[in-house]
């Protein structure tokens, strides 16, 4: 036992750039095995393999507008990874991110097309209007944990269902457009969306909100008070409240503004990349940004590193199920063992350190309470 404590210390007191490169280095190489066995799959099922697997790799890299769409489908994985990097910094498994990114989406849309302010202005107000309003429906489960100590995990993860069909019964009743061909809220104009920073590659103005969210959540969380009481009781509860921290009011906040994060996300990727809001099932991104958080080892300023990696994945996918013989299902089976092997390995890695750092505060305790007596 006490050399296995010797060993797990040596391992967890690694200096961090030294432990950063080794953090790296296991997910590439999780990633690495990942796709060897994706392509085992499509060497089992495709008539011409290599073509396949030359379009999977290099497809997201062929045109600007196919690398577009990487830059694209970062932006709400960035998004939803930081609201999930809050609150996991805060001790907190709160699953809102889904629910909160569909209704900030819808709420987006219905406020910006409510108003023809100048540029930007509109889809501002209707994105802070979308945070808001999903901030005030975060309290509910982050009330329920620090007053009831309710799981804030299944309340949440229950509560996306209900944003769902509560947002589901005013998109088919209250706000939608009666001219349109399906169901759809009312046309947005140019100077009710975010602008595109290229139209020919139609990315927008989102990815660059996308990155200064990351570097403010970064910011909030290593450089202000209020971000080393929500890293302190994370980490410890018990050590956060001898130090005078006031648990409750940190969990309340930590969940709310995790569901304002999203919900501002949603907002803005709705306003920069689509003319009106169309979606009739939860996009599963609030999900996915555990996955990146995952990735990105719970840091802020690795979000869009991990979030680009998974867009370049899914598009590479995406271009491989449309331009070969590889069908949609192989797809989903190469996605699932990225996000297998890759997430696994990085969430395993946090549950070892967590435990060698449980056994090695266990003995400073011992020899606390040996030297005492």
């Amino acid at each position: 036992m006490k050399k296995m404590l010797i060993q797990l210390k040596s391992i967890y007191y690694r200096p961090q750039t030294q432990q950063f490169v080794v953090d790296v280095l296991r997910t590439l190489l999780s990633l690495l095995i990942a796709l060897i066995l994706g392509f085992i799959v499509i060497l089992l099922t495709s008539d011409q393999p290599f073509d396949t697997i030359r379009i999977f790799l290099l497809s997201p890299l062929s045109d600007p507008y196919t690398f577009g769409m990487v830059i694209t489908q970062s932006v709400p994985l960035i998004f939803t990874g930081i609201a999930v990097c809050l609150m996991v910094k805060g001790g907190q498994f709160n699953m809102i991110g889904e629910g909160a990114f569909f209704a900030g989406a819808f709420i987006g849309a219905v406020v910006a097309a409510k108003f023809s302010l100048p540029w930007f202005l509109s889809p501002f107000i209707a994105m802070l209007v979308a945070a808001i309003v999903m901030g005030i429906i975060g309290y509910v489960p982050a009330k329920l944990k620090a007053s009831l100590k309710v799981d804030e995990f299944v309340s949440s993860l229950m509560l996306n269902f209900v944003i769902f069909w509560v947002i589901m019964y005013l998109f088919n009743n209250v706000f939608f457009d009666p001219e349109y061909s399906s169901l759809a809220t009312p046309y947005l104009e140019d100077g009710q969306r975010l602008p595109f920073l290229n139209a020919d590659n139609e990315v927008s103005i989102s990815i660059i909100i996308a990155l200064i969210t990351a570097l403010a959540a970064y910011l909030f969380l290593y450089r202000t008070k209020w971000g080393f009481a929500i890293r302190t009781t994370g980490s410890n509860v018990h050590y956060a409240k001898y130090l005078g921290i006031n648990v409750k009011r940190v969990i309340l906040i930590v969940q709310i503004v995790g569901a304002m994060v999203a919900a501002f996300g949603g907002a803005t990727f709705l306003l920069g990349n689509s003319y009106r809001f169309t979606w009739k099932a939860l996009p599963n991104y609030g999900f996915d940004g555990f996955i990146v958080a995952i990735m990105a080892f719970v840091h802020p300023l690795l979000v869009p590193f991990a979030a680009f990696l998974m867009g370049f994945l899914r598009v590479g996918a995406s271009e491989m199920a449309r331009l070969s013989d590889v069908p949609n299902e192989i797809v989903y089976i190469i996605q699932a063992l990225i996000i297998l092997f890759v997430g696994g390995q990085a969430f395993l890695v946090r549950f070892k350190r967590n435990r060698l750092k449980k056994a090695i505060e266990k003995e400073q305790l011992l020899k606390v309470e040996v030297r005492h007596d």
